[in-house]
């Protein structure tokens, strides 16, 4: 259950359950640990009620117990922490391709706009090149279409201009 609300919850509580199975596994070695100290190093005290501590018929499953929480805790710390890192690199691999997939389309969609703003521009120009005009020749009264501002009068050939509206 402890395993499972860590995976669950592990956002908000990275490092506290996995610390407080280690806690919990070494406070019930410490009792074996105060044993191996004052044997390995001939301390000159002794802790009262650690023979009866030791000598208890539940102790030796508690310390295995204790021996497997730690090991628990310890394994799921690294686990999480390789596979949150795992995690973290492939999202930051997979949001740098989405941004440069993003700018490389932004740009071409730039480079389009241009094209398509000359083109437009382009066609302006040659429409207002191209545009009839229809004008009353001064001289011999016919009217004739001109493209531009100035043409030649089809009937008489004198020069005619276009004055606007």
């Amino acid at each position: 259950m402890v395993i499972a609300r860590y995976f669950i919850y592990s956002e908000r509580h990275f490092f506290r359950t996995p610390v407080v199975l280690m806690l919990a596994g070494l406070i019930l070695l410490v009792p074996r640990g105060l044993q191996l100290a004052t044997e390995n190093f001939n301390l000159g005290f002794t802790i009262p009620h650690l023979s009866d501590i030791l000598n208890f018929e539940l102790y030796p499953k508690l310390a295995d117990y204790g021996q497997f929480i730690l090991i628990v805790g310890v394994v799921i710390l690294i686990v999480s922490y390789l596979l949150k890192s795992f995690i973290s690199g492939l999202s930051n691999n997979i949001r740098s391709m989405m941004s440069q997939y993003a700018s490389t389309k932004q740009a071409e969609e730039v480079e389009i706009r241009k094209e398509n703003d000359l083109k437009l521009r382009e066609k302006e120009i040659t429409s207002k090149q191209k545009t009839p005009h229809v004008v009353k020749c001064p001289h011999c009264g016919k009217t004739n279409s001109i493209t531009g501002a100035v043409g030649k009068c089809k009937s008489c050939r004198s020069a005619i201009e276009y004055k606007g509206k």
